[in-house]
């Protein structure tokens, strides 16, 4: 999406970069994990990509983009903001800079119409605070989102069939009454309106592993 291209540039301008970085390219390992890590090609190459080997469906393929960001997909969002919120410590939250934020790809099972997996995590190659959250702890967040997440009742069915995306903000996790009033809101939308969100033939944001050099 031109939108998300636009925030991650506007946020590479204002961060800056720690002297340590966990999530250098290729494989990082955990514990309990192991991610391949890589670096965005072209208008992306600010960007880092986070992907679990062992997710269950690990196809590359590209997030279409879509007219309209609906309230369904606002609710999801905010959901996982407020999952972050509650698994972060207090300490944490405090070093969260104001401009601090990490995207989020899903992909859904399609036939059983659930969450499947978290295709990748992705942020500004600068961005302090993910670029040294540990991978086990990113994981067990991987986990707990997949878990707690619950899908609005009246999801389009692009969201279904196709992966998704959007940006979680500091702002959004660290201020949890005004997430939740927000979240009240959207939630009130998508249930007394129907919200039509079209797929565009082009441009695709490509948010997968391997990006073309172009």
């Amino acid at each position: 999406m031109k939108k998300i291209s636009f925030l991650l540039v506007s946020l590479f301008a204002v961060n800056t970069l720690f002297s340590q970085i966990l999530y250098d390219e290729g494989i990082v390992k955990g514990k309990n994990v192991t991610y391949e890590v890589t670096r965005g090609k072209g208008h992306l190459k600010a960007v880092t990509f986070i992907r679990n080997v062992n997710n269950p469906d690990t196809t590359f393929r590209e997030v279409p983009h879509r007219n309209i960001i609906p309230s369904q997909l606002i609710d999801i969002e905010l959901q996982v903001a407020e999952i972050m919120h509650d698994y972060l410590s207090p300490e944490e939250l405090a070093k969260m800079g104001s401009s601090s934020a990490i995207g989020i790809t899903f992909r859904m099972d399609t036939q059983k119409r659930k969450l499947l997996q978290i295709t990748n995590f992705f942020y500004l190659c600068d961005e302090p605070f993910w670029a040294n959250f540990s991978p086990d702890r990113l994981y067990d967040l991987e986990r707990l989102i997949l878990k707690k997440i619950k899908l609005p009742a009246k999801l389009q069915e692009t969201y279904i069939e196709d992966d998704f995306m959007f940006m979680v903000f500091s702002g959004d996790i660290r201020n949890l009454e005004e997430t939740r009033e927000k979240r009240k809101e959207a939630i009130k939308y998508w249930k007394q309106n129907d919200i039509e969100v079209n797929v565009r033939p082009s441009p695709k944001f490509v948010i997968k592993d391997r990006q073309d050099e172009k």
